[in-house]
């Protein structure tokens, strides 16, 4: 397969702060996002793979209860990826996104939803993030915190999607699963080979850490990694440049192709080179080191300690609903309490 090109379209958002103007910000949000992808293929022609950011459709503002949140979100399939997909089908691409989500069979949970549809107009991988309310500043569910129900339902498959198309194997993670290195792991033990990850990352001492823990992801992982951040969210009462940027297409080999340093509107490109990563990926050991992780990884080894290591618990909110960092901060603070007496963690002077 030849390498193809991808567009990671790190857009200005306006924020739905009165919910009357739901949509109508909705489809403003929509519009820019498109005319940024047509914008693309007028410079540089065909794009077989777009993403936009966490939060790219109805903005980030807090705060807001999980009702009020509910009464934002849209159902996926529902009526936005019903017009990405016709712009994909238009285009003949993926395109990537994320929305926060609600569904008839989780009355009263939201969802945080990293999602890609197809150039024949079908979502084909839905992914609902897995590190949210351990994160302590979001009242989004993860299916962590359903677990048992969640499986039972979908099967194990749908905590860590992968799908399989013409361009690769694609997934998706969103926003702090980067920080998370078993994530991205998961995802690659999967067969993935193209990450697609969505955030918004504002300015923030961590930014720096989190740039070499992108890296660090498509390297250990024999990833192509594609991080897109919001450019700006407009209109609500958080400051117009308070997002970063740094949108960036990072190579399997963790070297970065292309980069958006600033905040703002921008669109990166760059090309995935699939062949060569499945080369790397499976080419044998003649001599000296090979430096496939996927293959070299002791799984058997790290897995009694993961299993004896008593953090967060899966189905924590099986029996409830979330409804407040208030409760996700209460369990953490357990959880430190317990280590410390313990004597795994030791607390300062």
């Amino acid at each position: 397969m030849k390498p193809y090109r991808v567009a990671l379209i790190q857009q200005q958002t306006r924020v739905i702060v009165d919910p009357r103007q739901r949509n109508e910000i909705v489809q403003e949000n929509l519009d820019r996002i498109f005319e940024l992808l047509d914008w693309t293929f007028l410079r540089l022609g065909g794009v077989r793979l777009a993403a936009f950011s966490e939060y790219g459709i109805i903005g980030q503002y807090r705060p807001r209860s999980v009702d009020e949140w509910l009464e934002l979100a849209e159902t996926i399939p529902g009526e936005v990826t019903e017009e990405i997909g016709k712009k994909a089908r238009e285009r003949g691409c993926y395109i990537a996104g994320n929305l926060y989500e609600r569904d008839s069979e989780w009355p009263g949970r939201l969802f945080n939803t990293s999602f890609i549809v197809s150039p024949d107009s079908q979502v084909i991988l839905k992914y609902r993030k897995n590190n949210g309310p351990n994160n302590l500043n979001t009242i989004y569910t993860g299916p962590g915190d359903i677990y048992s129900e969640y499986v039972n339902r979908y099967g194990e498959d749908a905590v860590f999607p992968v799908v399989e198309t013409e361009i690769g194997k694609l997934a998706c993670l969103t926003c702090t699963d980067l920080v998370f290195p078993e994530m991205a792991r998961c995802l690659a033990l999967r067969g993935a080979e193209v990450l697609v990850h969505c955030t918004s990352e504002p300015h923030a001492p961590e930014g720096e850490a989190w740039d070499v823990l992108r890296r660090a992801r498509a390297y250990e992982n024999l990833c192509c990694f594609l991080s897109v951040n919001a450019g700006a969210f407009i209109g609500s009462n958080r400051p117009t440049s308070g997002y970063r940027g740094m949108t960036q297409i990072i190579d399997h080999m963790g070297h970065i192709q292309a980069v958006a340093p600033h905040p703002g509107e921008a669109v990166v490109t760059g090309t995935v080179d699939l062949n060569n990563l499945r080369w790397e990926r499976t080419r044998m050991a003649d001599s000296g080191h090979v430096w496939n992780f996927l293959i070299e990884l002791r799984s058997d080894l790290y897995a009694s300690e993961y299993a004896k290591a008593n953090r967060w618990p899966n189905d924590g909110w099986r029996d409830k609903k979330l409804q407040s960092t208030d409760e996700t901060r209460a369990l953490a603070r357990r959880i430190i309490e317990r280590l410390i007496r313990e004597g795994n963690l030791v607390p300062p002077d």
